[in-house]
């Protein structure tokens, strides 16, 4: 029975549903997910509903019902089908956002998502799903960018794309080219990219002597700076680094052996 009621819930439209809508925004807020239409509401909205908040909507994780909508709304974005969404007339799962009642969707058939921001791994024309969300967080020694997307051909949750960078690395050679080197460690598992080189990589597991930077005794280091590519001495020689360690290329999971690109 409590099935049953989860069904005709997400599927019965009352006076307050709004017509079949794209998408536009979609995020988790710890055990809420809130929503944005491309499509502007027509309908009164609640009065405890913000300013800032009009065209959003919000859903609760801790129920079957929520979670039954969630999965709809991810399977709406990545084969771009159409949401329909009837108000619950109040604000629920975050005090100033107004609470969708039911959700459902109409058939857009589609080979791939034609619009938005895309995701692509790094040969550029596999497709791997639409973005909905970015974010990006960087200080003098280090970037993170993240990219929330729903996977292409359907999916019942959201995935993460994210990229660490090194600010710098280092060569000695003046044209930074050859072999490259950190002075930081780093891990197989969370492997960073180059994005002025265009590769994946991680520093040597159990690094021997000669991965290390200093066994290149009074040769001239040089720092790659990875944001604009430029290339400049970096005032000093190799054997003055003994932390800075060998870089070994790796093949991204998701991107492969070249960065994921995103257009």
């Amino acid at each position: 029975m409590k099935k049953s009621a989860i069904t005709a819930s997400l599927y019965l439209l009352s006076t307050s549903a709004m017509a079949g809508s794209a998408i536009k925004q979609l995020d988790v807020l710890g055990d809420a997910v809130t929503f944005t239409l491309e499509q502007p509401k027509s309908h009164a909205i609640p009065a405890c509903v913000s300013a800032d908040n009009q065209q959003k909507w919000a859903i609760n994780l801790n129920s079957l019902q929520g979670q039954a909508m969630y999965s709809l709304l991810v399977t709406a974005v990545s084969k771009e089908h159409l949401v329909n969404v009837t108000s619950a007339n109040r604000c629920e799962s975050i005090a100033d956002i107004e609470q969708a009642e039911a959700i459902s969707l109409t058939t857009k058939t589609v080979s791939a998502p034609d619009s938005g921001i895309l995701l692509y791994k790094g040969d550029g024309k596999t497709l791997l799903g639409k973005v909905l969300s970015e974010s990006f967080y960087g200080n003098q020694y280090y970037r993170q960018d993240s990219y929330r997307f729903a996977p292409v051909g359907g999916a019942t949750q959201l995935q993460n794309y994210s990229i660490y960078r090194n600010v710098s690395i280092y060569y000695v050679d003046s044209q930074c080219e050859g072999e490259a080197y950190s002075d930081k460690t780093i891990s197989p598992e969370q492997s960073y990219y180059s994005k002025a080189r265009n590769f994946y990589y991680h520093t040597a597991v159990s690094p021997t002597e000669q991965d290390y930077l200093h066994v290149h005794g009074d040769a001239q280091v040089y720092k790659l700076h990875d944001d604009t590519g430029e290339c400049t001495a970096y005032g000093g020689q190799a054997k003055q680094f003994t932390r800075m360690t060998r870089l070994t290329y790796i093949e991204h999971p998701l991107c492969g052996s070249k960065g994921c690109i995103i257009k």
